[in-house]
């Protein structure tokens, strides 16, 4: 049977081993917050490439579309046998109609007048005008005249001339009805990757987003089994709480506490993925457009709330500071320094009520609550919102995506909410509360 080990050499081990879990666990949590972070730039500035300005709602991008089919219609205009009795039959009517405008606006012309000698003057520019002109006879002639349209049309340079027209006249209509959309965010966004157009950035975009997530998900889940893993360690030991396991349990809920406030705690976003409709006969088609997006941590929420200036959003961002953040962390050092009776202070007011009672003043489990509660809605309204637009236009179809999703730092956040809850037990199953 082998021997045991002495006690001094056992509680050693065991420190050793909580040691390292603890180096493991902020290793993994420190590259697992970087890659985080890294994620949400890129997927902030994929989403930027994406954004609905820049298509669906760019009158550019409608503009290029919209002249683009009718240059092919032009260039692919062709008059045969089959659809000539109807081309025709549109001339003669356009035909007709001109000449009954311009008989109509003559007359009218020559009959108005302020005084007796321009109405005389009128009288005789009328005579002269049914003396040379017979539109009884350019009527007849409206057949002709649609023949000689139709072989012109036919011309190669008369299609190239009335395409370039054509779109000129787009252009100058888009210019004086639009404004202009700024690109300057989505130049940035190129710039920033090095990339020539929006398709390579996107595809590296993309690879990268791929790769780090790849890489992120191991290093989150190993730092959350190596704190739950000392946790365990310590519960088994329970009431007999060594001052170096509360250490590394302490240190061990600051490493969860730091990635969960530092990365994103929940995405939304609201996409189109395809929109399609028939214009002239042609399929007219936007792709990947991000009607919202947002990926936010619990700073940058704070940060957001803080560069409003407004002050009722500042005090918010101050509650959010004060009950998420800094009461947690008191909570937390305060437990250590009241189980350790470091310097005495176990007696303290101030030491005990952080230690043992602001549990009902430290929100983070009402945090944890608040974003399962947000995920919740916010997945819900997007997916309801998205739906009635998907089939809410006849001829048009549209295909939606709701990307809302609880992001690795919240697991974080609540990894430690459930780390400080049990320090809070071994905390009271060794020392005890004090009398109030």
């Amino acid at each position: 049977m082998r021997a045991s080990l002495p006690p001094a050499t056992a509680r050693l081990a065991a420190a050793l081993s909580l040691g390292l879990l603890l180096l493991a666990a902020a290793l993994l949590a420190a590259q697992a917050t970087a890659d985080l972070r890294r994620i949400q730039r890129l997927e902030t500035d994929l989403a930027e490439l994406h954004d609905v300005r820049y298509g669906l709602l760019n009158a550019e991008a409608w503009m290029a579309r919209v002249s683009s089919l009718l240059a092919h219609k032009i260039d692919t205009f062709e008059v045969t046998e089959a659809n000539r009795p109807a081309i025709k039959r549109n001339l003669e009517i356009a035909l007709e109609r001109i000449l009954v405008e311009l008989e109509d606006y003559l007359r009218r012309r020559n009959s108005a007048g302020d005084n007796v000698w321009e109405r005389l003057g009128g009288t005789l520019r009328q005579g002269v005008q049914d003396f040379l002109v017979d539109f009884n006879e350019l009527r007849a002639q409206v057949p002709r005249y649609a023949d000689a349209v139709i072989a012109e049309l036919n011309r190669p340079q008369t299609r190239a001339e009335l395409k370039d027209r054509l779109l000129a006249a787009l252009d100058a209509a888009a210019d004086a009805t639009f404004t202009a959309t700024d690109f300057s965010a989505y130049n940035a966004v190129l710039a920033r990757h090095g990339c020539a157009d929006a398709a390579a950035c996107e595809s590296q975009l993309r690879t990268d987003i791929a790769t780090l997530r790849a890489r992120a998900r191991p290093f989150t889940a190993g730092a959350l089994i190596a704190v739950a893993t000392m946790c365990f360690v310590a519960w088994r030991e329970r009431p007999h709480l060594r001052p170096e396991v509360m250490v590394m349990l302490t240190a061990g809920s600051l490493v969860l506490l730091t990635g969960g406030v530092i990365t994103p705690m929940i995405d939304v976003e609201a996409r189109i993925t395809e929109l399609r409709f028939v214009l002239l006969g042609e399929p007219i088609v936007f792709s990947d457009q991000v009607l919202y997006f947002q990926s936010k941590s619990i700073l940058d929420v704070v940060g957001v709330l803080v560069d409003t200036g407004a002050w009722d959003m500042r005090f918010v961002a101050v509650l959010i500071t004060l009950f998420s953040l800094v009461f947690p962390l008191l909570k937390v050092l305060a437990g250590f320094v009241y189980y350790l009776d470091w310097r005495g202070l176990r007696g303290n007011g101030l030491i005990e009520f952080f230690a043992l009672r602001s549990g009902k003043w430290s929100m983070a489990d009402v945090l944890v609550v608040a974003m399962l509660m947000a995920y919740v809605g916010f997945s819900g309204l997007v997916e309801s919102q998205l739906a009635a637009m998907a089939g809410g236009g006849r001829g048009v179809d549209v295909i939606t995506t709701n990307g809302t999703e609880l992001r690795p730092g919240f697991y974080l956040f609540l990894a430690f909410v459930l780390a400080s809850l049990v320090l809070s037990a071994l905390l009271e199953a060794r020392v005890g509360k004090r009398p109030r």
